[in-house]
């Protein structure tokens, strides 16, 4: 995906648009916890592998 696609501008042009944009801001985000024991060793490694060759292009 280009990143151009990301490159977006806006304005917030009322009091009530930058008081919510505020509390978005300042709420704190849930973090999510990765399970790691639904991924044995064998396919981490696989996964290592892949990305190594999908980097080496």
């Amino acid at each position: 995906m280009a990143t151009s696609s990301f490159n977006k501008d806006f304005t917030l042009n009322t009091k009530k648009a930058v008081e919510s944009f505020e509390r978005i801001m300042s709420t704190p985000k849930k973090s999510i916890k990765i399970d790691r024991s639904l991924v044995s060793p064998e396919k981490e490694r696989r996964g290592e592998q892949k990305l190594e060759q999908m980097l080496s292009r």
